[in-house]
């Protein structure tokens, strides 16, 4: 049965609390029944793959999202290669998943080079774009329509956590508790 649903789409290298908050307060704000997580099998704005395994990075997700209105889209990663947004839009509203467009939640980090992204007027005829702010840069005349939401409660990154777990440094309340587990485990990032 078709939902409204909005996509969540990153590398999620690890998955943090910033990106549950996130996914919630778009659910919550904007009424979406789900919010789906993407995880990309290479993003195309990232300088190289991800640092985590597909594998890695799917079972950290899987940990961090098992609540009734978060689920996975294996899309990109059963896909493989660089992935791409519209590619994944097109998917979404071809199997009938969404009732109605879905939503696209993006961060702000991305608004500045949307214009080089494969199709970025198909992307908007396609879905709602959501925009997730940490600072309050001006938006691209092309996402002046963008819904926007704000983050500063929880500015956490995936490479800061990378980061403090290379260091040693403390992480365990950044990432959900199954997540931290998943990483201390399997000795992941330590020679990232």
């Amino acid at each position: 049965m078709a939902e409204r649903i909005a996509l969540f789409g990153g590398s999620f290298d690890p998955v943090h609390i910033g990106h549950l908050f996130v996914a919630e307060e778009v659910r919550i704000r904007l009424g979406y029944d789900r919010v789906i997580f993407v995880p990309a099998a290479q993003p195309p704005h990232k300088n190289g793959p991800p640092v985590g395994s597909s594998s890695d990075r799917l079972a950290m997700l899987e940990l961090a999202v098992a609540q009734e209105n978060f689920s996975i889209g294996r899309w990109e990663l059963d896909r493989g290669g660089v992935s791409y947004t519209v590619d994944t839009l097109r998917r979404v509203i071809s199997d009938g998943l969404a009732d109605g467009r879905p939503g696209l939640i993006i961060g702000d980090d991305l608004v500045a080079n949307f214009s080089l992204w494969r199709e970025p007027e198909a992307v908007l005829r396609l879905a709602d774009v959501i925009v997730v702010r940490r600072e309050n840069a001006p938006l691209p005349d092309l996402l002046r329509d963008a819904h926007t939401v704000d983050n500063s409660p929880l500015p956490v990154s995936s490479s800061q956590i990378r980061e403090r777990v290379q260091t040693g440094s403390a992480f365990r309340y950044l990432v959900p508790e199954l997540v931290y587990r998943y990483i201390v485990d399997h000795r992941l990032y330590l020679g990232s």
